[in-house]
């Protein structure tokens, strides 16, 4: 029982999945249905075409058979006698103007030696009188292999029997009009087969209406969706090639509208990119042009004040060419050839070293370090001169954000395959759009950027396309007035 609901259930899954077995599958059915159907009303058109025709056949054979009956019983008595009685029959028939059949014998040479009255030739040509019986009797319903053969005309019939009576050869004629019988034929008529065809062509339509009605929607979508409506989703149907197609339809709108959607937000952070970078290589620019004009002006009065003017004016330079550098570094990392060259790194020593070289400024602004390492030495596959600017960038950061008097607390911890490093920082409250938003380029929470020290605005976005290039992970996020930016990176390169 299972195996018969296994090949069922294939069966029908096969035919779910071809468009090709469903038509055929739908035409077979509808012509087996009208064929039945057909052959269901043929009772009630059966007598709808009724014929009369008169048969002959049965006459002519009748002729024939009593010749053949005659000749034979005068081949047995060696007799011409028989022959005679026969004619003499008929002649009788003649006197009492009764249908009367036309008999001939005749002798080799086609002399007639006795005939019945209705026959005035003394002599008849052999070879023609033959040759006419032959070709008669070729046609001859009653000497063909098929059943019920009639013969609706009335012709002359003749049939000839040769013979041989007291060693002499005879040819014996027999002709004369057939009688006719009345025969009534009846027939259904065209009428059932009409209604098998039509019943055929109703059924399959009607079966394939839902499929061209499938594929009516499947155009019309494709209008939509060419004239510019990507959102635009036909609808899937079934399992077969059509569903396939309309799944397929579906997908690649979905890419191109995804695709359009990427240029238009390429094309808007370009934009952003030029307006950002305008900004800010403007503000120090400006300041550096100013400094410099007061000084090339003298508009100084101590030496004091011509020392500091320049030390601004160098300072502001400097903030140039980070944001200068910053840019060309995130362009290069966000390069689709861009690599990285892994190597072994002690992770926990890496972090030591960079923090132990930052206690100077941490101190200047009043920040302490507080580290949780693992206690054993954790190794991954790094390219150490782009981590190191994650790491740095991520300290750098939380010393100079903190809050006064404030702990930068630095966790690193192994699991499974990948490593786990924390920077956090007591700090001012961050929304969640502002955590999401800390990774976009030149995002700064000070939207007003009237404080240009704070940066370029470029160095959590540069962290991360360095993170995502190893394979990791970096994100933000912020509890109990703490900040917290966490990054898991792969121990091994994948």
């Amino acid at each position: 029982m299972g195996l018969f609901k296994h090949i069922g259930t294939k069966i029908k899954n096969n035919i779910q999945r071809s468009i090709r077995i469903q038509l055929f599958t739908t035409f077979i059915l509808c012509a087996l249905g009208s064929f039945l159907v057909s052959r269901a009303v043929l009772p009630l058109f059966e007598n709808i075409n009724e014929t009369v025709m008169v048969d002959y056949s049965a006459s002519m054979q009748m002729m024939y058979y009593q010749a053949q009956d005659t000749a034979e019983l005068a081949i047995q008595e060696n007799s011409v006698n028989v022959l005679k009685q026969w004619i003499d029959q008929e002649n009788d028939k003649v006197d009492s103007a009764q249908n009367a059949l036309q008999i001939i014998v005749t002798d080799e040479g086609g002399k007639i030696l006795y005939k019945t009255k209705q026959v005035k030739e003394q002599e008849i040509d052999l070879h023609e009188e033959i040759r006419n019986v032959m070709d008669f009797a070729i046609n001859q319903p009653f000497n063909h292999t098929y059943p019920g053969a009639i013969e609706t005309s009335r012709e002359a019939f003749t049939t000839l029997v040769p013979l041989t009576l007291q060693d002499k050869n005879y040819y014996f004629f027999v002709s004369g009009l057939p009688q006719g019988e009345a025969i009534t034929s009846t027939s259904e008529g065209p009428i059932p087969f009409f209604i098998g065809v039509i019943l055929f062509i109703v059924s399959f339509f009607y079966s394939t209406k839902r499929k061209m009605n499938q594929i009516e929607a499947l155009a019309e979508g494709v209008m939509v969706i060419a004239k510019g409506n990507l959102a635009y989703r036909i609808e899937k149907k079934g399992q077969d090639e059509i569903a396939l197609l309309t799944d397929n339809i579906n997908q690649m709108a979905e890419k191109i509208m995804t695709s359009i959607e990427m240029e238009r937000k390429i094309e808007q952070q370009k934009n952003e990119l030029i307006t950002n970078v305008s900004h800010d290589l403007r503000t120090p620019l400006t300041s550096i042009m100013g400094y410099l004009r007061l000084l090339s002006e003298e508009k100084y009065e101590t030496k004091e004040q011509y020392d500091e003017y320049l030390k601004i004016a160098f300072s502001k330079s400097e903030q140039l060419k980070n944001l200068i550098d910053d840019l060309f570094e995130y362009t290069k990392l966000t390069n689709d050839k861009n690599t990285i060259v892994r190597q072994q790194v002690c992770v926990n020593e890496l972090l030591d070293q960079l923090m132990e070289e930052l206690v100077p400024l941490a101190e200047e602004k009043q920040r302490i370090f507080m580290k949780h390492f693992s206690e054993e030495k954790i190794f991954a596959a790094l390219d150490s001169e782009k981590i190191v600017r994650v790491f740095d960038n991520l300290l750098i950061n939380a010393i100079n954000y903190s809050a006064d008097d404030g702990k930068i607390m630095v966790s690193l911890e192994g699991q499974d395959d990948h490593v786990r490093i924390c920077v956090a920082n007591q700090s001012d409250a961050f929304t969640t759009e502002e955590l999401d938003s800390l990774f976009e380029r030149f995002y700064k929470k000070d939207q007003a950027r009237t404080n240009v020290t704070e940066g370029s605005g470029l160095g959590l976005a540069i962290a991360k396309s360095i993170v995502e290039l190893h394979g990791g992970t970096i994100h933000a996020k912020y509890k109990n007035e703490t900040l917290y930016f966490i990054i898991t990176l792969p121990l091994a390169a994948s």
